[in-house]
Protein backbone atom coordinates (compact mmCIF):
# COMPACT_ATOMS: atom_id res chain seq x y z
CA UNK A 1 0.00 0.00 0.00
CA UNK A 2 2.80 2.41 0.92
CA UNK A 3 4.53 1.67 -2.35
CA UNK A 4 1.33 2.44 -4.27
CA UNK A 5 0.97 5.78 -2.43
CA UNK A 6 4.54 6.75 -3.30
CA UNK A 7 3.93 5.83 -6.93
CA UNK A 8 0.72 7.92 -7.00
CA UNK A 9 2.52 10.96 -5.59
CA UNK A 10 5.28 10.48 -8.10
CA UNK A 11 2.79 10.40 -10.97
CA UNK A 12 1.20 13.63 -9.71
CA UNK A 13 4.58 15.37 -9.56
CA UNK A 14 5.51 14.13 -13.02
CA UNK A 15 2.23 15.49 -14.39
CA UNK A 16 2.80 18.87 -12.74
CA UNK A 17 6.33 19.15 -14.07
CA UNK A 18 5.33 18.14 -17.58
CA UNK A 19 2.50 20.68 -17.68
CA UNK A 20 4.58 23.46 -16.10
CA UNK A 21 2.32 23.53 -13.05
CA UNK A 22 5.05 22.67 -10.52
CA UNK A 23 6.39 26.23 -10.33
CA UNK A 24 2.85 27.68 -10.05
CA UNK A 25 2.09 25.28 -7.19
CA UNK A 26 5.20 26.44 -5.34
CA UNK A 27 4.21 30.09 -5.70
CA UNK A 28 0.85 29.40 -4.09
CA UNK A 29 2.36 27.59 -1.07
CA UNK A 30 3.91 28.87 2.15
CA UNK A 31 7.56 28.23 2.94
CA UNK A 32 6.68 25.16 5.03
CA UNK A 33 4.53 23.84 2.22
CA UNK A 34 7.33 24.36 -0.29
CA UNK A 35 9.74 22.53 2.00
CA UNK A 36 7.32 19.61 2.36
CA UNK A 37 6.87 19.39 -1.39
CA UNK A 38 10.58 19.26 -2.04
CA UNK A 39 11.10 16.61 0.71
CA UNK A 40 8.45 14.45 -0.95
CA UNK A 41 10.16 14.99 -4.28
CA UNK A 42 13.55 14.01 -2.86
CA UNK A 43 12.18 10.94 -1.10
CA UNK A 44 10.55 9.81 -4.30
CA UNK A 45 13.91 10.15 -6.00
CA UNK A 46 15.53 7.95 -3.34
CA UNK A 47 12.74 5.42 -3.70
CA UNK A 48 13.39 5.26 -7.43
CA UNK A 49 17.09 4.67 -6.82
CA UNK A 50 16.26 1.90 -4.34
CA UNK A 51 13.88 0.33 -6.84
CA UNK A 52 16.76 0.04 -9.30
CA UNK A 53 18.85 -2.06 -6.89
CA UNK A 54 18.86 -5.87 -7.32
CA UNK A 55 16.38 -7.87 -5.25
CA UNK A 56 16.46 -11.49 -4.21
CA UNK A 57 13.85 -12.45 -6.80
CA UNK A 58 14.73 -11.62 -10.38
CA UNK A 59 12.25 -10.76 -13.11
CA UNK A 60 12.87 -12.24 -16.51
CA UNK A 61 11.09 -11.01 -19.62
CA UNK A 62 10.79 -13.74 -22.20
CA UNK A 63 8.43 -14.80 -24.94
CA UNK A 64 5.89 -15.90 -22.35
CA UNK A 65 5.98 -12.59 -20.52
CA UNK A 66 7.55 -11.51 -17.23
CA UNK A 67 7.91 -14.08 -14.47
CA UNK A 68 9.74 -14.33 -11.18
CA UNK A 69 12.89 -16.45 -11.16
CA UNK A 70 14.65 -18.14 -8.25
CA UNK A 71 18.30 -17.35 -7.66
CA UNK A 72 20.68 -20.26 -7.04
CA UNK A 73 23.56 -18.54 -5.25
CA UNK A 74 27.09 -19.86 -4.87
CA UNK A 75 28.94 -17.70 -2.35
CA UNK A 76 32.61 -17.98 -1.48
CA UNK A 77 33.00 -15.89 1.67
CA UNK A 78 36.76 -16.39 1.72
CA UNK A 79 37.27 -14.33 -1.44
CA UNK A 80 34.10 -12.23 -1.39
CA UNK A 81 32.73 -13.92 -4.49
CA UNK A 82 29.08 -14.54 -5.37
CA UNK A 83 27.77 -16.30 -8.44
CA UNK A 84 24.08 -16.53 -9.33
CA UNK A 85 22.13 -18.82 -11.66
CA UNK A 86 18.48 -18.07 -12.45
CA UNK A 87 16.06 -20.98 -12.47
CA UNK A 88 12.30 -21.28 -12.68
CA UNK A 89 10.87 -20.96 -9.15
CA UNK A 90 8.85 -24.17 -9.03
CA UNK A 91 11.13 -27.18 -8.54
CA UNK A 92 10.74 -30.21 -10.76
CA UNK A 93 11.58 -32.41 -7.78
CA UNK A 94 12.24 -31.97 -4.07
CA UNK A 95 13.28 -34.95 -1.95
CA UNK A 96 14.67 -35.22 1.56
CA UNK A 97 17.07 -38.12 2.08
CA UNK A 98 18.72 -39.27 5.28
CA UNK A 99 21.67 -37.04 4.40
CA UNK A 100 20.53 -33.99 2.44
CA UNK A 101 17.84 -32.09 0.56
CA UNK A 102 17.77 -32.99 -3.14
CA UNK A 103 16.28 -30.54 -5.64
CA UNK A 104 15.96 -30.33 -9.41
CA UNK A 105 15.02 -27.08 -11.16
CA UNK A 106 14.65 -26.01 -14.77
CA UNK A 107 16.63 -23.12 -16.25
CA UNK A 108 16.27 -21.48 -19.64
CA UNK A 109 19.89 -21.76 -20.77
CA UNK A 110 21.49 -24.49 -18.66
CA UNK A 111 18.63 -27.00 -18.71
CA UNK A 112 17.93 -28.98 -15.55
CA UNK A 113 19.85 -27.88 -12.47
CA UNK A 114 20.70 -30.38 -9.72
CA UNK A 115 21.14 -29.14 -6.12
CA UNK A 116 22.13 -30.85 -2.88
CA UNK A 117 21.40 -28.79 0.24
CA UNK A 118 20.99 -25.77 -2.07
CA UNK A 119 24.54 -26.25 -3.43
CA UNK A 120 24.79 -26.60 -7.19
CA UNK A 121 26.03 -30.01 -8.32
CA UNK A 122 25.52 -29.88 -12.07
CA UNK A 123 23.52 -28.47 -14.94
CA UNK A 124 22.65 -30.36 -18.10
CA UNK A 125 24.50 -27.88 -20.30
CA UNK A 126 27.95 -27.91 -18.69
CA UNK A 127 27.89 -31.26 -16.87
CA UNK A 128 29.90 -32.79 -19.76
CA UNK A 129 32.84 -30.49 -18.97
CA UNK A 130 33.48 -31.99 -15.56
CA UNK A 131 32.18 -35.53 -15.94
CA UNK A 132 33.78 -36.31 -19.29
CA UNK A 133 37.17 -35.24 -17.99
CA UNK A 134 36.82 -37.32 -14.82
CA UNK A 135 35.98 -40.39 -16.88
CA UNK A 136 38.11 -40.14 -20.02
CA UNK A 137 41.38 -38.73 -18.66
CA UNK A 138 42.17 -41.74 -16.45
CA UNK A 139 40.83 -44.27 -18.95
CA UNK A 140 42.90 -42.82 -21.78
CA UNK A 141 46.02 -42.61 -19.64
CA UNK A 142 45.59 -46.24 -18.65
CA UNK A 143 45.09 -47.34 -22.24
CA UNK A 144 47.92 -45.17 -23.58
CA UNK A 145 50.47 -46.68 -21.22
CA UNK A 146 49.15 -50.15 -20.68
CA UNK A 147 47.85 -50.86 -24.18
CA UNK A 148 46.05 -53.93 -22.82
CA UNK A 149 44.59 -56.84 -24.71
CA UNK A 150 40.86 -57.33 -24.95
CA UNK A 151 40.57 -58.27 -21.27
CA UNK A 152 38.20 -56.36 -18.99
CA UNK A 153 39.20 -53.02 -17.48
CA UNK A 154 38.04 -53.01 -13.87
CA UNK A 155 36.93 -49.54 -12.76
CA UNK A 156 35.68 -48.22 -9.43
CA UNK A 157 33.59 -45.04 -9.16
CA UNK A 158 33.25 -43.52 -5.67
CA UNK A 159 30.48 -40.94 -5.39
CA UNK A 160 28.96 -39.41 -8.49
CA UNK A 161 25.43 -40.43 -7.56
CA UNK A 162 24.03 -38.59 -10.58
CA UNK A 163 25.50 -41.37 -12.75
CA UNK A 164 27.21 -39.21 -15.37
CA UNK A 165 30.77 -40.48 -14.86
CA UNK A 166 29.55 -44.07 -14.97
CA UNK A 167 27.68 -43.40 -18.22
CA UNK A 168 30.87 -42.03 -19.80
CA UNK A 169 32.92 -45.05 -18.73
CA UNK A 170 30.45 -47.30 -20.54
CA UNK A 171 31.71 -45.83 -23.82
CA UNK A 172 34.61 -48.29 -23.43
CA UNK A 173 33.24 -51.72 -24.48
CA UNK A 174 35.49 -53.80 -22.21
CA UNK A 175 34.97 -51.86 -18.97
CA UNK A 176 33.41 -53.42 -15.84
CA UNK A 177 32.34 -50.96 -13.13
CA UNK A 178 31.72 -51.04 -9.40
CA UNK A 179 29.88 -47.84 -8.53
CA UNK A 180 29.39 -46.98 -4.85
CA UNK A 181 27.42 -43.97 -3.60
CA UNK A 182 26.11 -43.20 -0.13
CA UNK A 183 22.69 -41.69 -0.88
CA UNK A 184 20.12 -43.89 -2.62
CA UNK A 185 17.72 -40.95 -2.98
CA UNK A 186 20.28 -39.04 -5.08
CA UNK A 187 20.43 -42.09 -7.32
CA UNK A 188 16.63 -42.37 -7.49
CA UNK A 189 16.14 -38.68 -8.35
CA UNK A 190 18.85 -38.91 -11.00
CA UNK A 191 17.21 -41.99 -12.51
CA UNK A 192 13.98 -40.07 -12.86
CA UNK A 193 15.29 -36.78 -14.24
CA UNK A 194 18.58 -37.32 -16.13
CA UNK A 195 18.86 -39.36 -19.31
CA UNK A 196 22.40 -40.58 -18.65
CA UNK A 197 21.26 -42.43 -15.50
CA UNK A 198 20.22 -45.34 -17.70
CA UNK A 199 23.87 -46.37 -17.26
CA UNK A 200 22.89 -48.28 -14.11
CA UNK A 201 20.76 -50.59 -16.24
CA UNK A 202 23.85 -51.84 -18.08
CA UNK A 203 24.89 -55.32 -16.99
CA UNK A 204 28.52 -54.17 -16.76
CA UNK A 205 27.65 -51.89 -13.81
CA UNK A 206 27.44 -53.10 -10.22
CA UNK A 207 25.73 -50.36 -8.18
CA UNK A 208 26.40 -50.39 -4.43
CA UNK A 209 24.58 -48.05 -2.04
CA UNK A 210 26.98 -47.47 0.81
CA UNK A 211 29.86 -45.53 2.32
CA UNK A 212 32.68 -45.07 -0.20
CA UNK A 213 35.46 -44.96 2.40
CA UNK A 214 34.16 -48.12 4.09
CA UNK A 215 33.84 -49.86 0.71
CA UNK A 216 37.49 -49.12 -0.07
CA UNK A 217 38.59 -50.58 3.28
CA UNK A 218 36.51 -53.71 2.68
CA UNK A 219 37.92 -54.26 -0.80
CA UNK A 220 41.49 -53.81 0.45
CA UNK A 221 40.86 -56.61 2.97
CA UNK A 222 39.55 -58.78 0.12
CA UNK A 223 42.66 -57.90 -1.93
CA UNK A 224 40.51 -56.61 -4.77
CA UNK A 225 42.29 -54.84 -7.64
CA UNK A 226 41.15 -52.15 -10.07
CA UNK A 227 42.80 -50.68 -13.14
CA UNK A 228 41.10 -47.28 -12.77
CA UNK A 229 39.57 -45.59 -9.70
CA UNK A 230 37.58 -42.34 -10.04
CA UNK A 231 36.43 -40.40 -7.01
CA UNK A 232 33.65 -37.91 -7.74
CA UNK A 233 33.18 -36.55 -4.24
CA UNK A 234 31.70 -33.29 -3.00
CA UNK A 235 33.77 -30.58 -1.31
CA UNK A 236 35.50 -31.71 1.91
CA UNK A 237 35.17 -28.29 3.58
CA UNK A 238 34.09 -24.68 3.16
CA UNK A 239 34.44 -21.35 4.98
CA UNK A 240 31.41 -19.55 6.42
CA UNK A 241 30.83 -15.81 6.57
CA UNK A 242 32.77 -15.62 9.87
CA UNK A 243 35.85 -17.18 8.33
CA UNK A 244 35.36 -20.46 10.20
CA UNK A 245 36.34 -23.65 8.40
CA UNK A 246 33.43 -26.08 8.27
CA UNK A 247 34.48 -29.72 7.83
CA UNK A 248 32.00 -31.64 5.67
CA UNK A 249 31.25 -35.40 5.73
CA UNK A 250 33.15 -36.05 2.48
CA UNK A 251 36.45 -35.05 4.12
CA UNK A 252 37.04 -38.75 4.93
CA UNK A 253 37.50 -39.31 1.19
CA UNK A 254 40.45 -36.91 1.16
CA UNK A 255 42.55 -38.06 4.10
CA UNK A 256 45.80 -40.01 4.00
CA UNK A 257 44.29 -43.32 5.16
CA UNK A 258 41.74 -43.28 2.37
CA UNK A 259 44.37 -42.46 -0.25
CA UNK A 260 46.44 -45.34 1.16
CA UNK A 261 43.49 -47.63 0.55
CA UNK A 262 43.07 -46.39 -3.01
CA UNK A 263 46.75 -47.07 -3.68
CA UNK A 264 46.41 -50.62 -2.35
CA UNK A 265 43.39 -51.26 -4.60
CA UNK A 266 45.11 -50.22 -7.82
CA UNK A 267 46.93 -52.64 -10.08
CA UNK A 268 50.69 -52.53 -9.56
CA UNK A 269 51.34 -51.83 -13.21
CA UNK A 270 49.80 -48.50 -14.19
CA UNK A 271 46.72 -48.32 -12.04
CA UNK A 272 45.27 -44.82 -12.41
CA UNK A 273 43.56 -42.71 -9.74
CA UNK A 274 41.47 -39.63 -10.57
CA UNK A 275 39.62 -37.35 -8.15
CA UNK A 276 37.93 -33.96 -7.94
CA UNK A 277 40.41 -31.46 -6.50
CA UNK A 278 38.73 -28.06 -6.13
CA UNK A 279 39.57 -24.71 -7.71
CA UNK A 280 42.93 -22.96 -7.51
CA UNK A 281 41.18 -19.56 -7.34
CA UNK A 282 40.42 -19.88 -3.61
CA UNK A 283 43.49 -19.71 -1.33
CA UNK A 284 42.36 -22.43 1.09
CA UNK A 285 41.63 -24.73 -1.85
CA UNK A 286 45.07 -24.12 -3.29
CA UNK A 287 46.63 -25.01 0.05
CA UNK A 288 44.71 -28.29 0.05
CA UNK A 289 45.82 -28.96 -3.52
CA UNK A 290 49.42 -28.66 -2.36
CA UNK A 291 48.72 -30.96 0.59
CA UNK A 292 47.00 -33.60 -1.56
CA UNK A 293 49.87 -33.65 -4.03
CA UNK A 294 52.38 -34.16 -1.23
CA UNK A 295 50.25 -36.90 0.35
CA UNK A 296 49.85 -38.81 -2.90
CA UNK A 297 53.58 -38.71 -3.59
CA UNK A 298 54.44 -39.80 -0.03
CA UNK A 299 52.13 -42.80 -0.43
CA UNK A 300 53.97 -43.80 -3.60
CA UNK A 301 51.90 -42.48 -6.51
CA UNK A 302 53.82 -41.40 -9.61
CA UNK A 303 52.98 -38.74 -12.13
CA UNK A 304 50.80 -36.75 -9.74
CA UNK A 305 49.39 -33.90 -11.81
CA UNK A 306 46.73 -31.25 -11.30
CA UNK A 307 44.52 -30.55 -14.30
CA UNK A 308 42.02 -27.77 -14.91
CA UNK A 309 38.47 -27.76 -16.26
CA UNK A 310 36.58 -24.70 -17.48
CA UNK A 311 32.97 -24.87 -16.26
CA UNK A 312 30.83 -21.73 -16.04
CA UNK A 313 28.37 -22.75 -13.31
CA UNK A 314 30.97 -23.79 -10.73
CA UNK A 315 32.37 -21.11 -8.44
CA UNK A 316 34.94 -18.94 -10.25
CA UNK A 317 34.28 -20.88 -13.47
CA UNK A 318 37.10 -23.38 -12.85
CA UNK A 319 37.52 -26.68 -11.07
CA UNK A 320 40.44 -29.07 -10.98
CA UNK A 321 41.34 -32.73 -10.65
CA UNK A 322 44.29 -34.85 -9.70
CA UNK A 323 45.39 -37.82 -11.77
CA UNK A 324 48.05 -40.16 -10.39
CA UNK A 325 49.59 -43.48 -11.43
CA UNK A 326 50.78 -46.63 -9.71
CA UNK A 327 53.60 -47.88 -11.90
CA UNK A 328 57.20 -48.92 -12.24
CA UNK A 329 59.31 -45.83 -11.52
CA UNK A 330 61.98 -46.83 -14.05
CA UNK A 331 59.33 -46.99 -16.72
CA UNK A 332 57.54 -43.84 -15.68
CA UNK A 333 60.36 -41.43 -15.06
CA UNK A 334 63.87 -41.62 -16.47
CA UNK A 335 66.58 -39.23 -15.39
CA UNK A 336 69.83 -39.00 -17.34
CA UNK A 337 71.63 -36.71 -14.94
CA UNK A 338 71.16 -38.89 -11.86
CA UNK A 339 69.22 -36.15 -10.08
CA UNK A 340 65.62 -35.98 -8.98
CA UNK A 341 63.42 -36.72 -11.94
CA UNK A 342 60.36 -34.52 -12.32
CA UNK A 343 57.37 -36.29 -13.78
CA UNK A 344 56.34 -35.07 -17.21
CA UNK A 345 53.76 -37.49 -18.47
CA UNK A 346 52.77 -35.20 -21.32
CA UNK A 347 56.27 -35.48 -22.81
CA UNK A 348 57.27 -38.96 -21.75
CA UNK A 349 54.91 -41.59 -20.49
CA UNK A 350 51.75 -40.79 -22.44
CA UNK A 351 51.76 -41.75 -26.10
CA UNK A 352 49.32 -39.24 -27.54
CA UNK A 353 49.00 -41.07 -30.82
CA UNK A 354 47.59 -43.99 -28.83
CA UNK A 355 45.21 -41.62 -27.00
CA UNK A 356 43.96 -40.29 -30.34
CA UNK A 357 43.45 -43.78 -31.73
CA UNK A 358 41.64 -44.93 -28.59
CA UNK A 359 39.43 -41.85 -28.70
CA UNK A 360 38.27 -42.88 -32.16
CA UNK A 361 37.23 -46.27 -30.78
CA UNK A 362 34.91 -45.15 -27.99
CA UNK A 363 31.21 -45.75 -28.34
CA UNK A 364 29.26 -42.56 -28.95
CA UNK A 365 30.60 -39.02 -28.83
CA UNK A 366 31.77 -36.43 -26.31
CA UNK A 367 30.92 -32.74 -25.94
CA UNK A 368 33.93 -31.47 -23.99
CA UNK A 369 36.65 -34.11 -23.88
CA UNK A 370 39.06 -34.72 -26.74
CA UNK A 371 42.78 -35.63 -26.73
CA UNK A 372 44.00 -32.05 -27.22
CA UNK A 373 42.04 -30.68 -24.27
CA UNK A 374 43.26 -33.64 -22.21
CA UNK A 375 46.86 -32.76 -22.94
CA UNK A 376 46.41 -29.02 -22.41
CA UNK A 377 44.46 -29.40 -19.14
CA UNK A 378 47.78 -29.59 -17.28
CA UNK A 379 49.02 -26.26 -18.66
CA UNK A 380 48.25 -23.99 -15.73
CA UNK A 381 48.67 -20.26 -15.11
CA UNK A 382 52.27 -19.68 -14.13
CA UNK A 383 51.47 -18.61 -10.56
CA UNK A 384 49.38 -21.75 -10.05
CA UNK A 385 52.05 -24.00 -11.52
CA UNK A 386 54.65 -22.50 -9.19
CA UNK A 387 52.36 -22.82 -6.17
CA UNK A 388 51.66 -26.52 -6.81
CA UNK A 389 54.94 -27.81 -8.19
CA UNK A 390 57.51 -25.49 -6.61
CA UNK A 391 56.09 -25.76 -3.09
CA UNK A 392 58.85 -26.69 -0.60
CA UNK A 393 56.43 -27.47 2.25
Amino acid sequence: LLCCCWRALYCVLVYLVKHEEFEKLQEMMSMSGKFTLWVIHALLGLECIHAAEPHHDATYSGDTGAQKMKRVIEEEHEIGFIQTLLVHPTPISVQQSDYQTIEVYESDHFGKVFLLDEALQLTERDAPHYNEMLAHVPMMEYLAVQQPDEGAINALVIGGGDGYVTSELLKYPNVVIDHVDLDKEVINVSKEHFEWSSAWEDERVNLIVGDGAAFVREQVEKKKKYHVIIQDASDPFWYDENGEKIILPSHVLYDMKHFDGIYALLEDYNGVFMFQAETYNIPSNLEEIQTWKKSLEEIGFDGVRYGSIAIPTYSTGQIGFFVAHVSNKDMVCKSNDGGVCTMDLSAGLIDWTVVSSQFEKITGTTKYYHPRIHRSAFDLPFWVEKAIYDSKE
